[in-house]
């Protein structure tokens, strides 16, 4: 039966450490594969959420693209962009697939920063003769900065979580020691990856919302 001490036994054995099939690699390739995503979804979704939050036009684009976020199943997007671009590809598909459920929450966060400016604010940033990209630059921004690493944050839960598909379609990450311990029965393998995967998932979580908080805090202060 398995037991605490198996766990313990497994996690601090160097051989489950190294290799190719290693955690430390399996962590490199799962945190790769999920920053890699959001830096993507990052660089297509800001700029789109500033210029909606600006103008005020397409706001129901972001509200349509957060709905339809919800009703697509992750797993099956990752496994249908494998299908139609090929094994070959399949790196490219999972990313884009990671980058589709990066963007929603990306998005709404830069969209929700930029529309929550008190108007005053921006007639007061025009009045001064700034321009639009001085305003988004100079207080834009710097003002919306919080919305938008919540938005982050919800992105790598959501991101991080999914990367543990992955091996099933032939990539590596932290899912593959779930996969296989699951299917040799080893559940000091399925139990020890478990493990690392959630203190990951809490790890990024908590930063992000550190970061979010010290945002807040700064901007509360002035």
């Amino acid at each position: 039966m398995f037991s605490i001490g198996e766990l313990f036994d497994w996690l601090t054995d160097p051989e489950n450490w190294t290799g190719r099939y290693g955690l430390a690699n399996l962590f490199v390739e799962h945190l790769t594969l999920t920053l890699v995503s959001l830096a993507i979804a990052g660089l297509l979704a800001i700029p789109i959420g500033i210029a909606i939050g600006q103008s005020g036009r397409g706001e129901t684009l972001v509200i349509a693209i957060s709905s339809a976020s919800r009703a697509i199943p992750t797993m099956g997007l990752m496994f249908a962009l494998v299908m139609v671009m090929g094994v070959e590809f399949r790196q490219f598909a999972v990313v884009l697939a990671l980058v589709g459920i990066a963007i929603p929450p990306v998005l709404a966060g830069a969209y929700a920063g930029i529309k929550s400016i008190p108007i005053v604010i921006r007639e007061g940033a025009r009045a001064q003769g700034m321009t639009t990209w001085q305003q988004i630059r100079h207080v834009g921004f710097p003002l919306s900065a919080p919305s938008m690493v919540g938005g982050f944050k919800i992105a790598f839960l959501q991101v991080v979580s999914t990367v543990v598909l992955a091996p099933l379609v032939g990539l590596g990450g932290l899912g593959f020691g779930v996969i296989q311990g699951l299917a040799l029965r080893d559940f000091s393998q399925l139990t020890g990856s478990a493990l690392v995967i959630v203190l990951l998932s809490i790890t990024g979580e908590r930063l992000l919302a550190k970061a979010q908080s010290k945002l807040d805090r700064r901007l509360t202060h002035y």
